[in-house]
């Protein structure tokens, strides 16, 4: 049986009195970064039947984030690995600095470590203050 998607999202146990509807939890880093990933996935131009390949490859990438990394196996996981890239950037800048530091951040390594056309398109995404309250938030609508 395959686990409940649950385990991947919580970060941290509620308290026995509270219900997803009074608080509701926070993502976890993977979560954080599969979320991102997921969002700027759906905005480049992907087939239908990439696109589930992409994600695969995006969660299998945060999977295998504390082993050494492997090389690229072919274009759709080149292409999760710079959409993971402007991901954890923008999920490590936030976490620590706020939204406004990470989308500079973002801007600032857009052409030097990050695609440029995948930094444009989260700096789209991310002028949205939903979009960061949708990323906090695992009772958010995906």
């Amino acid at each position: 049986m395959i686990p409940s998607h649950d385990q991947f999202t919580s970060s941290s146990p509620q308290p026995a009195s509270a219900t997803a509807a009074d608080a509701p939890r926070a993502r976890t880093r993977e979560a954080r970064l599969s979320w991102i990933g997921s969002k700027l996935a759906q905005l480049i131009d992907v087939e239908a039947a990439q696109l589930d390949a992409l994600h695969h490859r995006i969660w299998m990438r945060i999977l295998q984030s504390g082993l050494e990394p492997a090389a690229p196996r072919n274009e759709t996981d080149q292409l999760a690995i710079h959409i993971l890239a402007v991901a954890t950037l923008a999920d490590d800048v936030a976490s620590k600095d706020g939204p406004q530091a990470a989308m500079a951040a973002v801007m600032q390594a857009s052409g030097k470590t990050l695609e440029p056309g995948l930094a444009e398109k989260f700096l789209h995404l991310a002028n949205s203050p939903i979009f960061w309250r949708a990323l906090q938030s695992d009772v958010a609508a995906a």
